[in-house]
């Protein structure tokens, strides 16, 4: 698994190194979905800045869905032992 970080990591951060050098030119980042000339809340911002902005969020909240569900499973499992152990003198012929 680390090989393969170090295969595909590299290339990737050069990618976005050119993205950012590419695409420096302002836009506005609008929040008024319903004004598009005058919006109430706009930013002049760079274009690669909204770019890796929304790709920082998505790899956040991603990150924080698998760690949701790692904690999901790993409290089921959790759980799953302790019936086993509360079931464990029924077994054995114990009361």
């Amino acid at each position: 698994m680390k090989l393969l970080r170090w295969i595909i990591l590299p290339p990737v951060i050069v990618l976005v190194m050119a993205l950012a050098i590419a695409n420096r030119g302002a836009v506005t980042f609008s929040l008024d979905p319903f004004d598009t000339a005058a919006p109430a809340l706009g930013f002049e911002v760079p274009l690669f800045a909204v770019i890796l902005g929304s790709v920082f969020l998505g790899i956040l909240i991603g990150g924080m869905g698998a760690w949701a569900q790692a904690r999901r499973k790993k409290s089921a499992k959790a759980a799953e032992i302790r019936d086993a152990g509360a079931h464990l003198p029924a077994l054995r012929g114990e009361s």
